[in-house]
């Protein structure tokens, strides 16, 4: 097989497997934007059912969706505090800025296992 020829075979390949697969780069393009545009909306609807939640998210510069998720919630809560330098009596203190203390979503907070210190 001459060299020509043995090139031409595999641009042929080449392009016949970019021509196949565009189909699926394209869809997975678009199951990665559904994808988001999911977890910004459950992100959102956390925060609604629960704004003590959303604005330990906030605080923390985390994902709530990531944090209900997680294996141990009470460490990825810790994990996030020592990225940040923060306390728990510093998050506690912008909890109260953001959440009224009458607001009830504290109590789901505690509820959820995160831990009173910072609710």
């Amino acid at each position: 097989m001459a060299a020509n020829e043995l090139s031409g075979d595999l641009a042929e390949k080449v392009n016949e497997f970019r021509v196949m697969s565009a189909p699926l780069d394209q869809a997975m393009r678009e199951l990665e934007y559904a994808q988001t545009l999911l977890r910004a909306r459950a992100e959102s609807d956390i925060a609604q059912t629960v704004p003590a939640l959303g604005a330990l998210a906030d605080i923390l510069d985390i994902s709530s969706l990531d944090l209900l998720m997680a294996h141990d919630r009470v460490s990825f809560v810790r994990d996030a505090m020592a990225r940040h330098n923060l306390t728990e009596s510093e998050v506690a203190t912008q909890m109260r800025a953001l959440v009224s203390s009458d607001d009830r979503s504290r109590s789901d907070l505690k509820a959820l296992g995160i831990g009173e210190e910072i609710a």
